[in-house]
Parts: structure tokens; C-alpha cells; sequence
């Protein structure tokens, strides 16, 4: 089934990206030299191709499924709650707080939520006895308040 370009929002959204697990913080971005609008050289950081490709991976995986609501007065009044479960694969480790800024703003790219600010509760869950199956598994619910 083909996604479609605008998904309603749902109150919950479950998804596993398989063979994945996040970047860590130290290797999401990278020192980079740029060109300002004012045609200067400045520094800057940029995404590392390892964050690139986790964020698309959780975009394809989400499949235009989202929990963030559709008017700038509605969003303003919710809540999420997000729990990340990583299983990492063989000779692999990670932080669960590593884990956690990067799954969530790969979240925010792919449209599932609006903004990682507004996430209420967030848990990062990193399991070690499952490495012949690395994943990482969402579950984003949406709290009004």
C-alpha cells in the first residue's frame, strides 16, 4: 500500500526500523565551512551521512504516519510521549541519552511529530540480548492537555 501525501492524525503510531540502530550524538553532525547570505565563510555543523541515512530510514519506516496535529493552536496544546526501544546488534554500544536526541529528532524531520520541545515524557529503552536482530522500535502517543 502506497502511503498517502497527507496523513490525518492518529493518536498513536507504532513502527520498527529494522537492521538500524541511531548514531550516537558524537556522530550526528560534523564541523563544516559555509557561505552566508552575506557572502562571508562561517562554521557551522552539518549531518553526518550515518544521521542522513537514519532519518530517512525512520521516514520510510513511519510511512507519512503522523501525531501532530494540524493547526498551529492545537499544537500548542500537546503533549508527546515517545519511547524508543534500541536493539543493538553484535559488537555494538550506545548510551540510552546518545540514543535518545537523535531517534526523536528523526522524528521531527519525518513529520511524525512537529517539534522534539514538546515532547513531554521520552524514553530511551537499550537492549544487549538480542543482538541477532538489531532494531530500533517507536512508539509516539499524543497527550492533550
Amino acid at each position: 500500500m502506497i502511503p498517502p501525501i497527507y496523513a490525518e492524525p492518529e493518536k498513536s503510531v507504532a513502527f520498527t526500523v529494522p537492521y538500524l540502530t541511531p548514531p550516537s550524538v558524537n556522530h550526528y553532525t560534523k564541523p563544516c565551512m559555509y557561505t552566508g547570505k552575506d557572502g562571508n565563510p562561517h562554521r557551522g555543523k552539518k549531518l553526518t551521512k550515518e544521521a542522513k541515512a537514519y532519518i530517512d530510514a525512520v521516514a520510510i519506516f513511519a510511512r507519512g504516519r503522523t501525531v501532530a496535529p494540524a493547526t498551529d493552536a492545537e499544537r500548542r496544546r500537546v503533549r508527546y510521549r515517545i519511547v524508543v526501544r534500541v536493539v543493538l546488534g553484535f559488537n555494538q554500544r550506545l548510551d540510552s541519552d546518545n540514543s535518545l536526541k537523535v531517534a526523536i529528532d528523526s522524528l521531527k524531520h519525518c513529520g511524525v511529530i512537529h517539534s522534539d520541545a514538546y515532547s513531554e515524557d521520552s524514553r530511551a529503552l537499550i537492549v544487549k540480548n538480542e543482538r541477532h536482530n538489531p532494531r530500533t522500535e517507536f512508539i509516539v502517543e499524543r497527550m492533550e492537555s
